[in-house]
């Protein structure tokens, strides 16, 4: 802390209701530190619980010591104490010495007799302390300087004729040297530890950064080409198809204008109707006249533009879902460094379920069996928790869920209810999908989010995250995210959360499966 608090200055560790440095500081929900008896006498002598410095309103009940401060502040005091003379009888000056035979610390002019006097010369000097007794053997009233090395505890010269005869004892300074050196070593080790890591994290970042370069081109070409091209195949299309309707049009005009010409040519014959040498029936019109083969209405409006842009968009479709998969490849891949061993705990497991004895297959037998009634078993949902809990870090696991048609897998807190009735949810410690009549799948938020997935996932992939909040399942086989739960926060042990369903009858014999992870890309 000594450290981090040179850069500060004393007013900003200072009360200020007191003026003082803190004494055991507390911090209010707004933010501002006070003493803990300051605020406290502040809240007693104010009919309202508020902030002395902005007058925000606080619960005068949770008074929390903020131990960050309270270090800083009391290294502040330190730099402040001084070790004073205890033979000064008026004004106490700076001691020079503190005599461990005497137990007693000197300034510059009370020091003398120790300089002159043959019995006080063969005292021990030390440079001033405060805690002078805990430099002195407690037993014997005599400096501490010899170092036990069998019990590890700093003796007299007394203690090595009694408790400590025969032991292996050796001058406190020797030992002083050997430990100094030991913690050079140990520290020498710490920085290389240290700044090796320094090289890792940034070799690491030198990689993010190549990695999204990378990334950004390949995304921006992929998004090119697959646009690009589409939209040439789209236009090419809606070319010839308007080619085509226009040569349709031309025939038809053609057509009909030969036809106009021919009705006008029978039309301007009608005059000679009125001699009577024309028979009724040469008043009917042509057959190839009357029964028209094609209609003057054109009914290749809008299709002939819809038709082919839905066909690119479709072809869009399956680019993108090819660019997912491998995406989603690619991010198995990297989630699978993180895999762990999981391995089921019987004493969490439903009395209906069986586990192998490898602790990597469940399922439900469908018969309640003999076990022990323990606070941690699932007594009313068919669950089992994994043994191995997580409380930080990332981890990943896989579950071969085929050939059920119910099951549930996620994860759960350790608090989460055992007896009775299990409502999932994250509100309720849980953060799952589940299965239900064979082919309805559901995150269980609350409420639940029905998932449509395109196959049904023959092995399921589960990752956490724990300090970003994340919980993500995936299907292993098919390279498919099905959902994530976001935004969360964990103040729990997290252990992973089995349901292989109910019996049915035997139709959901198929047991879950904890397969082993493989890091090579699939």
């Amino acid at each position: 802390m000594a450290t981090s608090s040179n850069s500060l200055s004393e007013e900003q560790v200072t009360c200020s209701i007191c003026l003082n440095v803190f004494t055991d500081p507390v911090t209010t929900p707004c933010g501002h530190n006070f003493c803990m008896t300051c605020i406290r006498r502040h809240r007693n002598s104010s009919p309202h619980s508020q902030c002395p410095l902005c007058g925000e309103k606080f619960d005068s009940s949770k008074f929390k010591i903020n131990t960050t401060v309270k270090e800083i502040s009391e290294h502040f005091k330190g730099k402040r104490t001084q070790v004073t003379c205890d033979s000064c009888s008026k004004r106490k000056r700076k001691a020079l010495k503190s005599c461990l035979h005497c137990e007693t610390s000197f300034c510059e002019v009370h020091l003398e007799p120790h300089k002159t006097a043959e019995k006080l010369k063969k005292h021990k000097l030390i440079d001033p302390v405060e805690n002078l007794e805990d430099y002195v053997c407690k037993k014997h009233k005599r400096p501490l300087e010899l170092f036990c090395r069998d019990d590890q505890t700093y003796v007299c010269y007394f203690c090595t004729e009694t408790d400590h005869k025969s032991h292996n004892t050796v001058p406190m300074d020797e030992e002083s040297e050997i430990l100094q050196a030991t913690v050079k070593i140990k520290m020498q080790m710490m920085i290389q530890d240290r700044e090796q890591k320094i090289a890792e994290i940034k070799d690491s970042l030198r990689l993010i950064k190549e990695t999204k370069e990378r990334e950004t081109q390949e995304n921006f070409k992929f998004f090119n080409q697959l646009i690009e091209g589409s939209h040439a195949e789209l236009l090419e299309s809606m070319e010839e198809r308007e080619k085509a309707a226009e040569r349709q049009a031309e025939e038809l005009i053609t057509e009909l204008e030969q036809e106009v010409s021919e009705l006008k040519t029978k039309y301007a014959k009608l005059d000679q109707l009125s001699n009577p040498t024309y028979h009724p029936y040469q008043l009917q019109i042509p057959s190839y006249l009357s029964s028209r083969k094609h209609q003057t209405d054109v009914g290749f409006h809008t299709h002939i533009y819809l038709e082919p842009l839905r066909l690119t968009l479709s072809q869009l479709q399956e680019g993108l879902d090819e660019k997912i998969k491998e995406i989603v490849s690619k991010e198995l891949n990297s989630i699978r460094r993180y895999s762990v061993d999981v391995t089921l705990d019987p004493d969490t497991a439903h009395p209906e379920l069986l586990l192998s004895d490898d602790g990597k297959q469940v399922w439900n037998g469908g018969k309640t069996q003999n076990v022990p009634n323990s606070p941690f078993r699932f007594d009313w949902c068919s669950c089992v928790l994994g043994k191995e809990g997580f409380s930080g870090g990332r981890f990943y696991y896989e579950v071969q869920v085929s050939g059920k048609t119910e099951w549930d897998l996620g994860m759960a807190t350790e608090s989460i209810n055992r007896k009775g009735d299990v409502e999932l949810g994250p509100e309720n410690g849980s953060w799952t999908i589940w299965l239900r009549n064979g082919n309805t799948y559901d995150a269980n938020e609350i409420p639940p989010v029905r998932l449509s997935l395109k196959e049904k996932p023959q092995k399921v992939g589960v990752f956490v995250d724990y300090e970003q909040g994340v919980v993500s399942f995936y299907d292993v086989e098919a390279k498919y995210h099905i959902y994530s739960f976001t935004g969360q926060s964990f103040s729990q042990r997290l252990y992973p959360y089995f349901s292989p369903g109910e019996n049915e009858r035997g139709k959901n014999l198929a047991p879950l499966i904890i397969t082993a992870v493989s890091n090579t890309e699939q």
